[in-house]
Order: structure tokens, then C-alpha cells, then sequence
């Protein structure tokens, strides 16, 4: 699902672990699944293979193109063919939930609220994650804001147009149109209170979706799941010995140069950056737009998140890149289960208390 969060290619981390590097890292899916599927091939996949038969368990893997890019499926069970049912079926059930989010489908939800700018009787799923957008909005003062669209929007034609940024008074259009307060969204309808106004539910629904599928999966017996979506990786259980799924980062400018991973288990985890979408050489322009301001952020690089969920960490992603390294480090130091790396554009590293830890 293409839109206001950027979509990366997952680039897997080879099995010696990739190249490393001292310093620098701002990659949008900066956090990534560390070879074919997070355990398997981080270990190596022999030895990680040998453990899980000693374990009783087995593991399947399953790739396809989902919202706008590859969706990595990892499950592991105490029965081979069911490990394989899993990981397939997890499609099932995101191609369920694309067909309620996307904002790319003239005949779904969001596309019906953006046209007529009500939407009576919602499912309590978009509901559900409207409200959550919403918090989120409130919660960063508008660094994120589901509301983006029409900047998002007159970015992206003035620069297939004219090459170029859109004129002043354009974005003050569009800004006008643009603000979470507008919005209103209870159990009945979701309704805006401005003309012209669109939801964007890019930045926070993947990660639910990928949050979806790993309930589902440990919900059906499965002893770990991982489910990477571009990038935006939701982890639920791990290694058979008990840490968690191994995930690396990448520099932001050397694709494949890992700098080093961490573990993940009960989490998810979402980097935002400059480079995925960039309209100008110089990244000054990208597809991140401000909603406060209507230009692009110009303190950050990237922004990784490791939160309670991939819904969570999805937006707060965004929140933080937009935010910078002060105020948006500040903004997960008060989100309890939170924590993150900014990337400067200069390529520092600036971390929260706990990231890493």
C-alpha cells in the first residue's frame, strides 16, 4: 500500500552477516530480516535447521508481492505441512485487510471516504485503526497526520509535471485541507469536517496487518512467526532457544553494509527515511512531507523504531523522522515500550535510552 510511509525492497542480510561498517545508518527499512527469514538464515540455515529438529519443530517461508512490495512470511511449527499452511494462508488474510485499508482500490472503504468524504457503517477494523492514527496525531502534534494526502499528493504531480517543488501558494492550498482535527471517526461513520479533505492509512496499516498475521499464525499453534512487510517487520515469538528473531541495519547510503543487528520478540519494528522516494538528488525533497510546515523534514535521514507493535512502530517511524533527532527522540523517550535511532542528515546517530539494550 503505497503512500505517505515510504515501501522498500527487503534486502536480506547474506549469511555471513554482510559487510559492517562504524557508522551511519538511515535506510528506510533500515531494520531488516536477517536472511531468507530472520532465524533461518541469521544462524545460517543448517545450524539454525539442525536446532529446530531438535526441537521437534519445523519452519516454512513464503514470499509474495503484497502492498506495493514483497511480504516475507516466516512460520515455525511442531508439524512441517502445518508450518506451510501458515505461512500461505497469511496472504488470505492480508489480502482480506488491503481490500479495507488501501487507498489504491476505487471499491474500498478508503477510497469511498476520500470521494465522498463520509463513510457510514465501518468496520470496527478501520475503525480501529483510524482512532489509532488519530492517537498518534495527537500524541506528536501533527508530525504525523493520517490527513496528509494532499500535500503528499501536489508533491508528487508538481515534480512529474515541472521537475520541480510546488509554488508557495499551492502548498498553502493543500495545507488547508490538511489536519487531523478535521477528522471524526466513532463506531457509526468516519466523516471529515472539510471539503477535499483524504485519509492515508499507509503509514500505520501495513504494520497492522502485519501485526494481523502474527496473531494469527501464534493463534493456530505456530511456536514463532515473522512477517516483513518491505521492511516493516512484525515479530512474534523467535528462536527455539528463547531470544529473538535477528534483525539487521543497514547503512543508509551502502546498501548490504550492515552495521549491526538486534533482536526482536513481541515487537515490531518500521524505519522512515529520506531516500526511498527522493524528488531531488540532494534528498531535500522527498516523499515525507511535513503537514505541519508542507515541506519535506531536513534533520533526519532516517528514523528506526522498535515498538509494542508494527502498527506502533509504523507511525512513530514517520512521528520521528519528522520530528528530527531532538524532539523526535524526546517523543519516544515518553512512549512507554518505545524505543529508536535517528539518523542525521549528516549521518550521525542519535539513539533513545534504550535501543539496543
Amino acid at each position: 500500500m503505497p503512500g505517505q510511509e515510504p515501501v522498500s525492497g527487503s534486502r536480506r542480510v547474506p549469511e555471513n552477516g554482510g559487510r559492517s561498517a562504524a557508522a551511519g545508518v538511515s535506510r528506510r527499512t533500515a531494520l531488516r530480516v536477517g536472511g531468507a527469514a530472520g532465524l533461518l538464515l541469521a544462524m545460517g540455515g543448517g545450524l539454525a535447521s539442525a536446532i529446530l529438529r531438535r526441537a521437534g519443530l519445523h519452519s516454512a517461508s513464503d514470499t509474495r508481492t503484497r502492498m506495493g512490495t514483497l511480504v516475507h512470511v516466516t512460520v515455525v511449527h511442531p508439524e512441517a505441512a502445518r508450518a506451510r499452511e501458515l505461512a500461505g494462508g497469511a496472504f488470505d488474510e492480508i489480502d482480506r485487510l488491503e481490500a479495507v485499508f488501501s487507498g489504491y482500490r476505487p471499491d474500498t472503504p478508503v477510497c469511498r471516504l476520500n470521494r465522498d468524504g463520509v463513510l457510514d457503517d465501518p468496520s470496527a477494523e478501520l475503525v480501529a485503526v483510524v482512532r489509532r492514527a488519530l492517537h498518534f496525531a495527537e500524541l506528536t502534534g501533527g508530525a504525523f497526520d493520517p490527513t496528509v494526502p494532499p500535500l503528499t499528493q501536489l508533491y508528487r504531480s508538481s515534480f512529474a509535471e515541472t521537475g520541480a517543488p510546488p509554488a508557495e501558494h499551492a502548498v498553502e492550498e493543500a495545507m488547508s485541507r490538511v489536519g487531523y482535527r478535521h477528522v471524526a471517526a466513532d463506531a457509526e461513520r468516519i466523516a471529515f469536517a472539510r471539503p477535499g479533505m483524504a485519509l492515508a492509512l499507509d503509514g500505520i496499516a501495513k504494520g497492522y496487518i502485519l501485526d494481523r498475521v502474527v496473531e494469527q499464525a501464534a493463534a493456530a499453534g505456530a511456536a514463532g512467526v515473522l512477517a516483513d512487510g518491505g521492511g516493516d517487520i512484525s515479530a512474534g515469538e523467535g528462536e527455539v532457544a528463547g531470544t529473538g528473531w535477528p534483525v539487521g541495519v543497514e547503512h543508509p547510503r551502502e546498501p548490504g553494509t550492515v552495521l549491526g543487528t538486534i533482536e526482536v520478540r513481541n515487537q515490531g519494528v518500521a524505519t522512515s527515511g529520506d531516500y526511498m522516494r527522493a524528488y531531488t538528488a540532494d534528498l531535500r525533497h522527498h516523499h515525507i512531507v511535513d503537514p505541519r510546515t508542507g515541506s519535506s523534514p531536513g534533520h533526519a535521514s532516517a528514523a528506526t523504531v522498535v515498538a509494542r507493535s508494527a502498527m506502533d512502530a509504523d507511525a512513530l517511524a514517520t512521528a520521528a523522522m519528522v520530528l528530527g533527532p531532538v524532539h523526535g527522540i524526546e517523543l519516544l523517550e515518553r512512549v512507554d515500550g518505545a524505543e529508536g535511532l535517528i539518523v542525521t542528515k549528516e549521518l550521525d546517530l542519535v539513539r533513545s535510552s534504550g535501543f539496543g539494550a
